[in-house]
């Protein structure tokens, strides 16, 4: 799915994949150094966390101290729209949302492999499949 990311001075729509795993009790996402770069976020007004990762490994992120505005882009109706506390991820490749911020957003999943879903008032109406879009990059 597409979601528009709104930084300090541009925004970008990328790709993202939902991460069921990655629980949370608010809204978050990870996003690459390089998108944060694009977006004009700096790393100096982050503070340094650790995060647990599947498997039990232990990584280091930056995490802002503000949430930024994100929004699902929805070419057949109004953009659905979340606040979320974003981490900077040396090493990522993907932007990755928390399970949360995919409640927030109105997120069902449908089919995990094939990438289908929708939103959760259109369950048993419609269905979704994500569609890459790596603008950023």
């Amino acid at each position: 799915m597409k979601l528009r990311i709104k930084g300090e001075s541009r925004e970008f729509a990328t790709s993202t994949l939902i991460n069921s795993g990655f629980e949370a009790e608010e809204p978050q996402l990870v996003i690459p150094l390089r998108l944060a770069e694009a977006l004009g976020i700096s790393t100096a007004e982050a503070s340094i966390e650790d995060f647990s990762t599947a498997g039990g490994s232990r990584v280091s992120g930056y995490r802002l101290s503000r949430p930024i505005e994100v929004e699902l882009v929805l070419d057949d109706r109004t953009p659905v729209k979340a606040l979320a506390r974003i981490t900077i991820l040396p090493g990522e490749i993907e932007a990755i949302m928390s399970d949360c911020l995919a409640t927030e957003l109105g997120i069902t999943i449908l089919d995990l492999w094939k990438g289908y879903w929708c939103l959760r008032d259109e369950l048993g109406t419609k269905q979704r499949t994500s569609a890459p879009s790596e603008e950023w990059k």
